[in-house]
């Protein structure tokens, strides 16, 4: 059933990612909990890592959803960043209403670095009850989420603490 702003997953995978479920001896597809749901074009959300004790730690970055299941989705993030396999990250989906909750917490499951992005899936800390509606954008620049006001107000009581 698709929803707005995605469709039933059909698109073929990146050759990394490919050869990668390979080596795992099957398809991701195959030991998927939840069906995904491909993305055309939606507003971006926010990521940061989080460490070992699950405190919020560098700076936010921006990342596209390429698809989305009730147990977790695909990011694209078009800068390189310090993330590890098993690293638990907050995700600020404030954007997408759909969502019902303005932060989620999520492991990251597995990478594909390639020279322009950083393709990555993450399994949420809880599965979602159903596919969020997500909010689409059209848009011209990239935003910094670090400026945005809910940010820095957030930054300012980490930094008082």
């Amino acid at each position: 059933m698709s929803q707005s702003g995605s469709q039933p997953s059909s698109a073929p995978r990146a050759p990394g990612v490919q050869l990668r479920e390979k080596e795992q001896g099957g398809t991701r597809r195959e030991k998927r909990l939840f069906a995904r749901h491909s993305i055309e074009s939606c507003r971006t959300i926010a990521v940061r890592r989080l460490d070992g004790d699950g405190q919020p730690c560098g700076r936010w970055f921006l990342a596209d959803i390429a698809d989305v299941a009730e147990g977790g989705m695909c990011l694209i993030a078009n800068e390189d960043q310090a993330l590890e396999l098993g690293q638990w990250l907050l995700l600020d989906v404030r954007s997408h209403p759909g969502f019902g909750q303005l932060r989620l917490r999520a492991r990251l499951r597995w990478l594909t670095r390639a020279h322009f992005a950083l393709s990555f899936g993450v399994a949420f800390a809880t599965p979602l009850q159903e596919v969020p509606v997500l909010s689409v954008e059209r848009r011209g620049t990239r935003r910094d989420p670090n400026q945005e006001e809910w940010a820095v107000q957030e930054e300012r009581e980490r930094v008082a603490l």
